[in-house]
């Protein structure tokens, strides 16, 4: 197992738990708001990060089981060796700059908000916005590096 497929397999499992986590937490906000008459902001942000999370981290899982969205209508036509170098075209023109535009743009973001180490504006909010922000990076890293292991392959 290289370095690429253990990254990945960490991001999986790091993935499944925070969707684990996320509906829990939904559970029991959704028992304490209407049950108990009783609201913890920091409990919705937490769901909304970990819903951010998912979703930036899932993108990369997506690429490497090869279950994003294509046009079908025009695949289907193509012969195998003509879909693999639009693959090859696809990852080296598109999702390559992509990332590194990712990562380019949000590095400024991403250091000010950790300079000053952003917190929600919410009274009772979740003090650690700086690290939602750099799960910017995270994604951008994470998907340039399923692109590079498919690129490999």
């Amino acid at each position: 197992m290289n370095f690429l497929e253990k990254i990945s397999i960490i991001s999986e499992y790091i993935t499944k738990y925070f969707f684990y986590i996320m509906f829990i937490l939904v559970i029991v906000n959704i028992l304490l708001r209407y049950i108990f008459n009783i609201n913890f902001i920091f409990m919705q942000e937490l769901v909304m990060y970990l819903h951010a999370f998912i979703f930036l981290f899932g993108i990369s899982i997506c690429l490497k089981e090869n279950s994003h969205v294509r046009i079908d209508v025009f695949s289907n036509k193509l012969g195998a060796e003509v879909k693999k170098y639009i693959e090859i075209l696809g990852t080296v023109f598109l999702i390559i700059p992509f990332c590194l535009f990712v990562l380019y743009e949000s590095t400024p973001i991403v250091i000010r908000s950790w300079e000053m180490l952003e917190s929600s504006g919410e009274p009772g909010g979740l003090p650690f916005i700086y690290i939602l922000k750099s799960s910017i990076y995270v994604f951008a890293s994470l998907l340039l590096i399923q692109a590079l292991g498919r690129l490999v392959k």
